[in-house]
């Protein structure tokens, strides 16, 4: 790794100061506070119209000064956040990257444009984007509101089943789902109006890519994703996550790294996230871009303008990059590049126990303890304990139970998940169940 830290270093009588647009859904205070320290002083961005977050309030302030932009349209928040004088702003949650953007262009401070923060955090922005810039993306279209008019007329005629439909703006796969037919579609769209009004507000609809025919003995899916990081306009790939097949209908069960991928399928992925990070024009941050292989080629998926928990666990662990801090030093301006990609000391991973498509409410969990005793497994996270509500449409984030560690090579990964999956068992209430013991049934 060469770097340039021309702002944003840990030396000097006066530390850097970084504005951090804090959003619960993204990452721990206490997580965001220990990457800050030794690098800037932290100025938290919040809106306390959020519940999670006024609860958060005062222990944010243990932290760091607290800028409170609750019912402020942009100027007037771009003015609070210039007004403490900020070195530099950063955002790690999907849902504020397109705002935190336009704070930064009002307030004069580095960062994305807010074209390209919008190609982030919008689908069909991005793909309209990645197709322009001559990218292998999925056919896609628009879902109208309402009943009728052009717009149904329109799908129609154009949309090819089986297809995907999912939000414009979400994450961790919530409402996602495979439709078979224009019948199958309607039906799915009153299930998501009956549950997330806001997400069937703005679908869209994506041709399903289909697998390339792989052995059905193969562990892994055929998907990845590239973590990247972009400084100065500067790309570097960190690395490829690999995974294991997706839980129904599209839900992350395990990830590692490096993926099993041969080397002229990893010099094409990395070609590919390379395109697309240009295609969408990111100047600063990083970026995690998931690739499906298909036999035209690799197809994007999806670019996100952020890299999740789990990979930059396994990056810390796998590799030492501490991505965290290395965020907060690019936004304060310190250029960072990786000549390539870091070695990774064995596979790191994470494993996630998904409840079915059936599940309701978790009733009993057992065999964690076995697992937790298992070579190789560092630590064991129960997500949804006995008694919790579970419930697929919320996507990945519904998962029970966290597996993560770090084997010697790929086969031993493959045989701690089945271990994993043999042991593990969960019972869950069904929707029937669940419903007659509220009264309901």
């Amino acid at each position: 790794m060469s770097q340039d830290t021309r702002r944003g270093s840990d030396e000097g009588a006066e530390r850097a100061r970084l504005a951090f647009a804090y959003h619960p859904d993204s990452f721990e205070i206490f997580t965001i506070a220990d990457a800050a320290a030794g690098v800037c002083d932290l100025i938290w961005v919040v809106d306390t119209g959020l519940p999670e977050v006024a609860s958060r309030a005062r222990l944010l302030r243990r932290f760091g000064a607290v800028v409170d932009v609750t019912g402020l349209d942009v100027d007037e928040a771009a003015a609070a956040v210039r007004g403490v004088q900020p070195d530099g702003i950063l955002a790690l949650a999907d849902e504020l990257l397109a705002w935190t953007a336009d704070v930064a262009q009002r307030a004069g401070l580095p960062g994305n444009a807010p074209g390209t923060a919008l190609r982030l955090s919008d689908k069909r922005a991005q793909r309209e984007a990645l197709r322009e810039g001559g990218l292998l993306v999925p056919r896609f279209w628009s879902v109208p509101v309402q009943e009728g008019g052009d717009g149904w007329a329109r799908l129609r005629r154009d949309a090819v089943f089986p297809a995907v439909v999912k939000p414009r703006r979400s994450q961790a796969s919530r409402h996602t789902m495979r439709v078979e037919s224009e019948a199958h579609l309607r039906e799915v769209l009153d299930d998501i109006a009956r549950e997330s009004p806001a997400d069937r507000a703005e679908l869209q609809l994506e041709h399903y890519i289909a697998d390339r025919g792989r052995d059905p003995h193969e562990p892994f899916a055929d998907y990845v994703s590239v973590e990247s990081l972009v400084s100065d306009g500067t790309i570097s790939h960190l690395a490829i996550t690999g995974r294991f097949p997706p839980a129904p209908p599209f839900r992350e069960t395990g990830f590692f790294m490096p993926a099993a991928l041969p080397a002229d399928e990893r010099a094409a992925v990395m070609e590919t996230a390379t395109a697309a990070i240009r295609a969408v024009g990111v100047e600063t941050g990083f970026l995690h871009t998931e690739i499906k292989l298909t036999p035209e080629g690799p197809c994007v998926l999806e670019l996100n303008g952020r890299i999740g928990g789990g990979v930059i666990d396994m990056l810390g662990r796998g590799a030492g990059v501490e991505v965290m801090r290395t965020a907060m030093r690019v936004a304060l301006g310190a250029h960072v590049v990786f000549d390539r990609p870091p070695s990774v000391d064995g596979v790191p991973f994470v494993l996630l126990v998904q409840p079915p498509l059936e599940g309701r409410v978790v009733e009993s969990i057992d065999g964690l303890d076995t697992v937790r005793e298992h070579p190789g497994v560092g630590r064991v996270v129960v997500n949804r304990g006995p008694g919790a509500p579970v419930d697929w449409r919320a996507g990945t984030n519904e998962y029970v139970a966290l597996v993560e560690g770090c084997v010697a090579d790929h086969d031993e990964l493959v045989a701690l998940e089945r271990f994993l999956r043999r042991e593990v068992d969960v019972r869950y209430a069904t929707e029937d169940a669940a419903a007659a013991a509220s009264g309901c049934a």
